[in-house]
């Protein structure tokens, strides 16, 4: 069914650059955004446009790791039905010390894309900003953890397992043009939290390729993500602690 061609497996690759940013997209100019328009011309929020952004705030958290899922099942199907399934989506094993550093790593690459961050305030001397965690949905709850570790797995399968796999196994490029491009497109995934959570999201890619074609198991770069969003769920539960904490001090005041 499939010509014996490149044009094929680049298809594939390209169709899965940022699944999910139709899901963010789609909720940023959805009825809460109309609703949050309405109220920063003067109308006082009502019960129907805090339903909507409930709604909202329900397809960011569910609909980010659902489009990843259906994106990356579909482009896995694609790629056995036509024979290049590479070898990088079939390695697992790994020992404990290579787990137990993949952690120590991914909990690293926290305060590695916070440093990026910070540089650009650095410079225009605005000073050292809070450590804080970007969301654009919902309460930090139970739903929201596992939105993000479902995405982490997903988004290691895709782009470290397909993407490396393909293009050096199948493709032939260097590792380091693979590892790269894998990065690259794993970065544009975070386009909209704009164009420093690229550059942040490159950084932590290129650690999470080279942990896969060093150690040559996809449950290295895996676990390291899965700590990395671990961390970041803390951070957000903690953040969102102190949200209300704050809001019940100004109330009482």
């Amino acid at each position: 069914m499939w010509s014996h061609t490149r044009s094929l497996e680049l298809l594939v690759l390209v169709a899965t650059v940022a699944p999910a940013e139709l899901i963010r997209v789609a909720t940023a100019f959805g009825p809460a955004a109309r609703a949050g328009a309405s109220t920063g011309a003067g109308v006082g929020p009502g019960a129907g446009a805090g339903a909507d952004r409930g709604r909202a705030a329900r397809w960011g958290t569910l609909g980010a790791p659902a489009a990843y899922l259906a994106v990356t099942a579909l482009a896995v199907a694609v790629a056995a039905d036509g024979g290049f399934v590479p070898d990088t989506l079939t390695g697992w094993r790994a020992g404990a010390p290579w787990l137990a550093a993949a952690v120590v790593v991914g909990v690293a690459l926290v305060g590695a894309e916070f440093a990026v961050g910070a540089v650009p305030r650095l410079l225009d001397g605005t000073g050292l900003p809070r450590l804080a965690v970007h969301r654009g949905a919902g309460p930090a709850g139970g739903g929201y953890a596992a939105a993000v570790l479902v995405t982490a797995a997903v988004e290691e399968v895709l782009y470290r397992g397909l993407w490396i796999g393909v293009l050096h196994e199948r493709l032939r490029l260097p590792v380091a043009v693979a590892v790269g491009a894998a990065a690259v497109a794993y970065a544009v995934g975070h386009l909209f939290f704009g164009g420093l959570a690229v550059v942040q999201k490159a950084v932590s890619g290129t650690v999470f390729g080279l942990l896969a074609v060093v150690s040559g198991s996809l449950a290295v770069p895996l676990a390291a993500h899965l700590a990395q969003n671990g961390a970041v769920v803390a951070l957000a539960l903690r953040q969102e602690r102190g949200g209300r904490a704050t809001g019940r001090r100004a109330a009482a005041g």
